[in-house]
């Protein structure tokens, strides 16, 4: 059973990371396309971030018995990764937003 928790993490931590990475190649493509800075290398900061949170999770939470717990809040280390991966996303993100919709030029 905890094999199959495990693969259902990294399964949707995977489907994350895709989606994290089809915003920097639809920044790269309006960069391309329009000629106007996406600043789309930056989405890497926030997939670095979660990758590291991940990581910190799976090394560092185990229980009193070595069982690997599947839940990832309660360490402050990982959270704080997880909250500025999600924050740098979010003004990522925005930040995209404007700039295909005409709010830097």
């Amino acid at each position: 059973m905890q094999l199959l928790g495990s693969v259902l993490i990294l399964f949707g931590w995977i489907v994350a990371a895709l989606l994290v990475l089809f915003l920097l190649l639809i920044g790269r493509f309006y960069e391309i396309k329009f000629g106007q800075r996406a600043y789309y290398q930056l989405f890497w900061v926030p997939l670095l971030f979660f990758v590291a949170a991940a990581m910190w999770d799976v090394v560092a939470t185990r229980g009193p018995t070595g069982d690997l717990f599947l839940d990832f809040v309660g360490k402050p280390g990982p959270d704080l990764l997880w909250f500025f991966g999600g924050v740098a996303l979010t003004g990522l993100c925005y930040s995209l937003y404007r700039t295909m919709m005409g709010g830097k030029r």
